[in-house]
């Protein structure tokens, strides 16, 4: 099976709305972002002392990536981390059970990993999926923990 492949069984049914399947160095195998490799870019973030100011900080995706994944969640530049562009607010981070959960305006996303890959999906509760129900966390937590485990079964 393809990589693609693992992206589509994430996504099927329109269950979830981005899914990726990511090297732990950052690296993307699949995913139907549309882009090739997690990239860097310029991001309006509120300045901590006066909410009001937005501050353009440069933002290295993969890196944060990375690093969230080695310290616990901590992307080195907020509590969260950016994948696709889109600010994810860490939830829970479990490195024992190598599971994270995230949280966006109006959804969330869940990563989990195995020894070599990562398994990203994302949900917004402003999209259903095919059976009419709206993407949800327990559904999305589900398929790439499942994902996940069965990579790691086979020596991913």
């Amino acid at each position: 099976m393809s990589w693609d492949a693992y992206v589509s069984n994430l996504t099927a049914n329109g269950a979830l709305e981005y899914a990726g399947i990511i090297g732990l160095d950052g690296n993307i195998w699949a995913s139907n972002f549309g882009v090739a490799a997690l990239p860097s870019y310029q991001a309006e973030v509120p300045d901590e002392k006066n909410p009001d100011v937005i501050n353009q900080v440069a933002y290295d995706e993969k890196a944060a990536f990375v690093h969230a994944l080695k310290h616990n969640g901590n992307s080195g530049n907020a509590a969260g981390v950016r994948i696709n562009n889109q600010k994810y607010y860490s939830v829970q981070f479990d490195s024992e059970a190598k599971s994270w959960y995230l949280k966006k305006n109006k959804g969330g996303a869940c990563i989990a990993w195995a020894n070599t890959v990562a398994v990203f999906a994302s949900f917004s509760q402003t999209i259903n999926a095919e059976n009419g129900a709206t993407q949800n966390a327990a559904e999305c937590n589900k398929r790439v923990i499942d994902m996940a485990k069965y990579l790691a079964d086979s020596g991913y």
